[in-house]
Parts: structure tokens; sequence; C-alpha cells
């Protein structure tokens, strides 16, 4: 890879360093991740130097800003703008990697959502292990049992030992001067006076509206300890111990964080730093009993959410940095979100400072850990295709909107107890093999109870998405039926469901959802199962080829089983989709398969 020879550094202010020095890509070892422009913003502001650009490869669509941080110099990256989630974040870090070879470990910086009454605006959470909890937990990558509590299944690494000893040394230091990020956030101000009037700290309103209703004893206990406070501060003014006034700089705090008190313009400012649980997902929680109830089946051990570092943290050694800017519930707005990040950018700065630069240098390359030198051409070739996920925020609240249920939850927990090579007689079998090549057919699979229908229904889905995951014009869309769910089972649910799916491996949203949200939001109404009929047929029509997959039939209720199917054979006939559903041997659901090809689920002597 070529480099530009004579580049010089420059400092915070943006003025070039005294010592011009050229750089190379070799010469980055740490990748640091931002999802926001804000975050990235606040990142650039804690350099120390800021490097000329280098050249890439034009497979590699990030962008990039270079800089030092004391010994250590490092990559920013921010993903698309608009464009957030794992998947997201997964393909800008390999880009990097790909591009800045000598990278060891990343930082994923920026903000989150708070989980209180511990957790409070203006905090920084960090990503460390929780007793058998890694640091980083995939809220949405798991079992949905009863009461809608989460089950988590399978687990994400945990940041490099050398981190975490770092992270040690660092909350001992607090412990015994306080942090150094009260500093740095004055660095900011004087540095670049621009960011001054948004990065500082906004006014924390403390609503009890946050978490569930606070009880009385603990809105007293704040409001005594903050008389205690005030009383306390006064006694050594008017003693004039000015400088035994209690300033609680690296105060130590029962749930295991750390407290730093400044003066920050005329205001008295506490910030706290929390080591533990952070859960990541796709989507954007702002419901505070959704919230809780993710936080009570982590065993209440949860301080964060947010939405990138689960594409990270199996693939890319990293820790995780936020800044609280809201406490993920319906009171969730964007007034914190600057200062939150300022924060973050300043605990990422403070904790470099503690790693050695030579400790770096002993480091495996992120390459060596991953063994992407054999992986990036092909990475580079599927990167585009990751496209057809929708991150964009306001897309997925029109997908919400049409409904909120998602079947990817039971899809993962099944697939999970599949057995590898289990129903492998199912997918070699010439009637899967014929409905597979040929459009617009049906193929009815029926079993006896325990049969194992459901498993290998997550077998064909499986097998679908691996066929068809490269090709944007193929949808692949399936339903889990369930008796206990029946409330959620209605046809117009059902039908939201297969839209949905397919608008979410679109690129973007197609026009037609859009206008009809548009139209019916104003009207302040929900779809009706004729427009949604109407609208899922112009969806289909948007794709070469369909498969619909429908589990359980037989757990739906009669009427809506007939509806059901008469839309799903209407939609077959008019777009030409493949259609496959699995049910206990009932006569009535038989008879409405007598025309098509049959293939019974039964025990087989290989799986056993």
């Amino acid at each position: 890879m070529s480099e530009i020879e004579g580049k010089t550094s420059k400092n915070g202010a943006g003025e070039s360093s005294p010592d011009s020095t050229e750089f190379s890509h070799h010469d980055y070892t740490v990748g640091w991740v931002c999802a926001l422009p804000k975050e990235q913003t606040a990142a650039t502001a804690m350099l120390d130097d800021i490097h000329p650009d280098l050249p890439k490869p034009p497979s590699d669509h990030n962008t990039y800003t270079l800089g030092a941080t004391g010994k250590h110099k490092v990559v920013i990256a921010c993903l698309p703008k608009g464009i957030y989630g794992t998947n997201s974040a997964a393909t800008v870090v390999t880009r990097m990697v790909g591009t800045f070879p000598s990278i060891k470990f990343g930082l994923m910086v920026g903000i989150g959502g708070g989980i209180p009454p511990n957790v409070k605006l203006g905090d920084v959470v960090v990503s460390t292990p929780v007793g058998e909890y890694p640091a980083v937990v995939q809220w949405d990558f798991g079992k949905v049992e009863k009461d809608g509590i989460l089950k988590r299944t399978g687990a994400l690494n945990n940041p490099p030992n050398a981190l975490l000893t770092a992270l040690g040394k660092l909350e001992t230091v607090h412990e015994m001067r306080g942090t150094k990020i009260p500093q740095y956030l004055d660095d900011l101000k004087t540095n670049w006076p621009n960011l001054a009037p948004k990065y500082s700290k906004p006014v924390d309103p403390l609503p009890v509206s946050h978490n569930k209703p606070h009880s009385g004893h603990f809105v007293w206990a704040v409001i005594l300890s903050a008389l205690r406070e005030v009383v306390i501060t006064l006694f050594y003014y008017l003693l004039g111990w000015r400088g035994l006034a209690p300033t609680h700089r690296g105060a130590r705090k029962a749930d295991g964080g750390t407290m730093a008190t400044e003066i920050y313009e005329g205001q008295s400012r506490e910030m706290r730093v929390h080591y533990g649980l952070i859960a990541s997902g796709n989507r954007v929680i702002k419901d505070s009993k959704f919230r809780d109830n993710l936080n009570e089946s982590l065993g209440g051990n949860l301080l964060c959410v947010e939405m990138e570092a689960a594409g990270l943290m199996n693939d890319f050694p990293c820790l995780v940095i936020r800044g609280i800017c809201d406490y993920a519930d319906s009171s969730k707005n964007k007034i914190w979100q600057e200062h939150a990040a300022a924060v973050a950018a300043a605990f990422a700065k403070e904790l470099l400072s503690m790693i050695p630069a030579w400790e770096v240098d002993q480091m495996p390359t992120t390459r060596v850990l991953l063994g992407i030198e054999n992986q990036l051409k092909e990475v580079s070739k599927s990167v585009d295709y990751l496209r057809c996920a929708l991150h964009n925020q306001q897309d997925e609240a029109v997908l919400d909107w049409l409904t909120p249920i998602n079947y990817s939850l039971q899809q993962n927990d099944f697939a999970r107890q599949h057995q590898p090579g289990t129903g492998q007689w199912l997918l070699d079998s010439a009637s899967y093999q014929n409905w597979l090549v040929t459009k617009k057919q049906t193929l009815f699979c029926p079993g006896i109870p325990g049969a194992g229908k459901t498993i290998l229904t997550s077998v064909i889905v499986n097998d679908l998405n691996r066929r068809f995951h490269q090709d944007p014009n193929v949808g692949v869309v399936y339903i889990y039926c369930n008796y206990k769910r029946q409330e959620e089972q209605r046809v117009d649910q059902f039908l939201a469901n297969i839209l949905k799916q397919l608008c979410q491996r679109q690129s973007s949203l197609p026009k037609a959802i859009r206008d009809f949200h548009e139209r019916r939001k104003s009207e302040q109404t929900q779809p009706l199962l004729t427009e949604l009929s109407t609208i899922l047929q112009l969806v289909v029509a948007l794709y070469s080829r369909v498969f619909i997959t429908i589990d359980a039939l037989d757990e739906c209720q009669v009427q809506t089983r007939v509806k059901l199917l008469e839309e799903v054979f209407s939609l077959q006939t008019k777009c030409g989709v493949n259609f496959i559903a699995t049910s206990r041997f009932i006569p009535e659901i038989t008879k409405e398969f007598e025309a098509f090809p049959l293939l019974e689920i039964r025990a087989s002597d290989v799986d056993i």
C-alpha cells in the first residue's frame, strides 16, 4: 500500500506541530469507532495531534481521522450517517483493519441509554464482565420467555485482558487522585471554543419518570443528601477552611463507580464512572418497562443499552465506553448527546494514558487474531449486501408501526436447539429441492406432535437465508405460530409481519410504505387488512423470488388460519411466491393442501 511522504501532525488547536513527521498505515495501533458524527467530533477534539489523511483502497468506503493521544497513534472512524446497528459497526471495523494492518485493539466510544437510578445523565459506563455475563450482551439475540423476559443464548467475547488490566489501574488512580475528565473537558473548551456551547453539561432535571416510580424513601434520600452537601460545604466555608471543603474528586461509590466533581460554568457538576454490563441490539429502546424487564432478565446487572457494540465483540478485541445521554424511555431526547459524547471521549483518552506504548507494540494485531488476511476479499464482496438491512431509525419506526412483532428471536432460539447435521434428509429430499427451484410452488409438511416440525422449520429458514443472503432480489420471510400468543395472531398482524420482513431486506424503505404510513399517520389509524394485502403485492413485486415459511398452522384459531391461507394462496396466484407450511395432521388443514405435494416430518434414523 502506498504512503504519502512529508506528512505533518497537528495539535489540538488545529495548528501544525513543531516536528513534522511522516506517518504510514502501519504506525496506527488503536482503532476508535463512533456511531454518530457528534461522537466523532468529541473523539477528534480529544486528540493531542491531528495527522494528515492517508490513501485507502477503493473498496474501503470509510472516512478516517488520524491522530495521536499521548504515545498512541489512533484511527477514528464513524458509521455512515443514518446507518446504525451491529452489522454496520462490523462492516466499518472490517474495512478499518484491512486498511490499517497494525491495529491491536479497538475502542467503541459514544453515547448510550443509562439504567436508572444508579446511572445518571452525564455518567460514563465502561463494558466489563459481571459474574456469568460477558461485558456486552446482545439483547435481541436470545429466547423470549413468559412476560416478555429475554433469556440470553450464546455469549460474546470479553474485552482484551490488557484493557481490563488498564481499567483496574485507572480505577485505583481515580480513587486516589481523582479523574482527569474535567481537565480534558476544560481543554476542549479552550482548544475548540466553537464546541463549548453544545458539548458543555446541560441541566439534569432528574425526572422520576425515568424508571419505575421512585419510592418516597428514595426521593427523600436524594433531597436529604443534597441538603447535607450544602450544609457541610457552608460549614467549611464559614470557618474559612476553603482548602478543606469537600470536592469528592475520586470518591468511592457504593455500587463500584467513581465520582468526580468540578465547578463547570458556575454549577456543581458530578460525574461517575461505572464498570459493568452493556446490552447491545439493532433497535433503539425507548420503553422504560422493556428496559426494566431487560435489566431483570440480566440479573439486575445492566448499566447501559446501545446499538453497535455486539457487532464488534466477537471479532474485534474491543472495549465499549458510553456516555449516558438518556434513560432509554419515552422521555428520550438529544439534549445530552453532545456532552455525553465528550465525557465518553475524555474517559477513552484517560484510559489510553494508562497503557504503555511498548505494551501495545507487543500485542498481536487484529489481523492475526481474526485471520483476516484470507477473509478480506470475500468480506469486501459481501459488504455491499449488508445494505439490505434497514438501520435507519425513521424507517424502523415505520416498520414497528406496521407491527412490533419480531420472529427473529424465535428463529435464533430454535436454530440453537438444532443439532448440527440433523434434518439434512429434508433439505436433500426431492420434494424440497423441487420446491426450491420451481416458482409458485407449495409444499405441505405435516407431522405428529414431537416429530421436530418447528426445529426443522428453523433448518429450512437457515437454508434459505444461506442460499440467498447475497441476492437482494430474493425475499425470505417466516412466521412461527403459537397458541399461547393468539392475541398477536390476527390475519392483519401476519400480513403486516410478512410485509415488514420483506421491507427489511430492501436497501431503503419502499415508497409505497412511506406514502401509506404518512397517510395513515395523519388519520391516526392502523392499516386495514385490504390495504395490507394490496401493498404486500406491490412489495413482493420488487423481488424476483419470495419464499414464505409458516410453522404450526394447527396452533392458529380456525378463522384466522382459513383467512391467512386464503391471503397467502392469493399472493401466490398473483405474484408467484413459494409457500411451505408445517402442521399436525388435522383433517381440515390437510384438506387445504390436498392439491399440493406433501412431505411428512417424521423421526429419521440418521438424525437419531
